[in-house]
């Protein structure tokens, strides 16, 4: 038998019972090391102490990661898009188009959240009486009003926004938008677009010595009006432009 052959024979193959003893220690080794050291460093958690006594748990405080911020709520989600800025004025941008078509104009609307209202009103005014029509509007909505009078009255147009500048919470805190109170007109027509979230109207005054008839039309994006007439106050409901009647079944006049 020579020298090879000799060798290969004193191989001993390890036996099943070897193996598994073997797996087990390594096993229960594996074991104690992850309780005595991975927890403590990776997670802060110490059932021996041994985490506490090496420091290991001051590299698990260490590493540990900002915790993931909870989803917004429906009521955070509407208060952040009630608090984001909006448009409140067009401002028409013309892009070419470089295919050489018709250029597109940007900014020429503000999308609005429902259908406008209408409303249309009429007033007599005693001698030295005065009274206040206001819409409520969200920021960046338009107002198309028409109002004239058969004889002159004062006036003033201002508004009262919801979010009052810092130190004028509390108080009785307005803007004026369009102020006359010198010459008086008979009649105003425009358009108006909501600087902030609040309420927008007019402040008439009857001046004279004789009773003046006021009449009112607007259309625009509000949600309620409030009047305000011999220090009452009063929310008036607009009309639906869809509940009026659709155009008069009879033939339009050819304009010339």
């Amino acid at each position: 038998m020579n020298t090879q052959q000799t060798t290969s024979a004193q191989i001993e193959v390890p036996s099943v019972r070897k193996l598994l003893t073997a797996t087990g220690i390594a096993l229960v080794a594996a074991i104690v090391i992850l309780i005595a050291f991975v927890l403590p460093a990776e997670y802060g958690i110490d059932p021996l102490g041994t985490g506490h006594a090496l420091r290991l748990t001051d590299l698990a405080n260490a590493s540990e990661k900002p915790a993931r911020p909870a989803a917004p709520t429906t009521a955070e989600t509407a208060a952040a898009k009630e608090a984001a800025p909006e448009i409140t004025s067009i401002n028409p941008q013309l892009v070419p188009s470089p295919s050489g078509e018709a250029p597109t104009v940007k900014n020429t609307f503000i999308a609005q959240r429902r259908p406008f209202q209408f409303d249309s009103r009429e007033y007599t005014l005693a001698p030295g009486e005065g009274m206040e029509i206001k819409y409520n509007m969200r920021k960046g909505a338009g107002l198309a009003y028409s109002w004239t009078a058969n004889a002159t009255l004062f006036y003033e147009f201002h508004g009262e926004p919801d979010v009052k500048p810092a130190g004028k919470e509390g108080t009785d805190y307005y803007e004026s938008y369009d102020l006359d109170d010198k010459k008086g007109k008979t009649e105003s027509h425009g358009t108006f677009l909501a600087p902030s979230t609040g309420i927008h109207g007019w402040f008439w005054e009857n001046k004279s010595d004789k009773p003046v008839t006021l009449k009112l039309v607007s259309a625009g994006f509000y949600d309620w009006i409030s009047q305000n007439r011999k220090d009452k106050h009063t929310p008036l409901k607009p009309m639906d432009a869809y509940a009026l009647p659709g155009h008069p079944q009879v033939p339009d006049e050819v304009l010339k």
